[in-house]
């Protein structure tokens, strides 16, 4: 009789471990990866939107400053040409193609800022000055918006490998998979120029 009630107190016991995990957890945590992604979408296109006033105010005092000047919007097509990344979390090719692009305005702005740095009708230029500092405080939202996104998907992919939670979403949700994120939060925040 021992014998017989070991299956049976296994199957139970397994059956209540099951019914104790909630089969909502990778949904809720897949939809908190999405708000984060979303947020970080538009932190982004905030970011592409104060390009070309930067790149405009720098050309009327800088002409000279051609390549630098066209290097910067030609990112910034680049990135404004994959705006809508709704889907890539899933899509782990595209998403870093997303991400590619997003360094590569960020390399070139970093160029930007060494350019600026070396005209002083740029850094002594009160309303560049100001656009920026703006600037500035974008990156640093963008930085805060990357980290949450970060956060959220690693959340939703532990619990999608975990136990009992990966069981239960492979169970009710086999189409569920881990999610795509940036490799670290923090981006390379160049410097802004000096006030003289």
């Amino acid at each position: 009789m021992i014998i017989r009630l070991r299956p049976w107190s296994l199957a139970i016991g397994l059956a209540l471990g099951v019914a104790a995990c909630d089969p909502g957890d990778v949904s809720a945590l897949r939809e908190r990866a999405h708000q984060a992604w979303s947020e970080v979408q538009t932190q982004y296109s905030q970011r592409a939107d104060q390009v070309p006033p930067l790149v405009e105010a720098v050309r009327k005092k800088a002409p000279g400053e051609r390549e630098v000047l066209d290097e910067v919007m030609a990112a910034h097509e680049e990135v404004v040409a994959i705006r809508n990344a709704d889907g890539f979390l899933s899509e782990p090719e595209r998403f870093r193609h997303y991400e590619e692009a997003q360094q590569r305005l960020s390399d070139a702005l970093e160029k930007l800022y060494a350019t600026i740095k070396r005209y002083p009708e740029l850094t002594g230029d009160t309303a560049l000055q100001n656009r920026l500092h703006e600037f500035q405080r974008q990156e640093d939202r963008l930085v805060v918006a990357r980290s949450d996104l970060i956060s959220a998907v690693r959340t939703h992919n532990e619990e999608l490998r975990g136990f009992p939670g990966g069981w239960v979403a492979a169970v009710l949700n086999p189409k569920a998979k881990a999610l795509t994120t940036f490799a670290q939060a923090e981006m390379e925040q160049p410097p802004l120029p000096a006030r003289p």
